[in-house]
């Protein structure tokens, strides 16, 4: 029995060495959530003593940049940049950066190029118009 209990933590000791390197490299990668998150068990909330409710957990909620704000972001940096890239720079991940995104890239004011692992977003070149207006 005291055999299996050994076994057992050394597999827990290692299982929490593969996630605090995998957590680095999800880190490296420029990826939000790491995977001690997914698991982490959560704590009994405490009560109000005296309303009796349980006390919430509020967290701070972090604004997500609007279309300008990603057309301000394309502009500044005035290069192709793939999505990995653009949603590192503008603190997202990926998933709300290509539901952010694809207004843009339907109304014609971003440029996709690209697929999968090439995909890069720039915006169009300026018409001969709009560079000869004052």
């Amino acid at each position: 029995m005291n055999d299996f209990h050994a076994i057992i933590a050394a597999l827990e000791a290692k299982r929490d060495a593969l996630t605090a390197a995998i957590d680095g490299l999800r880190a490296l990668d420029g990826d939000v959530a790491p995977a001690t998150s997914l698991r982490r068990k959560h704590a009994r909330r405490k009560t109000n003593e005296r309303t009796n409710e349980r006390t919430s957990k509020t967290r701070a909620v972090r604004s997500l940049p609007d279309e300008a704000g990603i057309l301000d972001h394309l502009k500044q940096h005035g290069e192709p940049m793939t999505p990995r890239e653009l949603a590192k720079r503008l603190k997202i991940t990926r998933q709300t950066l290509t539901k952010q995104i694809a207004p843009l890239i339907a109304s014609g004011a971003v440029l996709a190029t690209g697929a999968t692992m090439n995909r890069q977003f720039r915006l169009p070149p300026r018409s001969k118009a709009a560079k000869e207006a004052p």
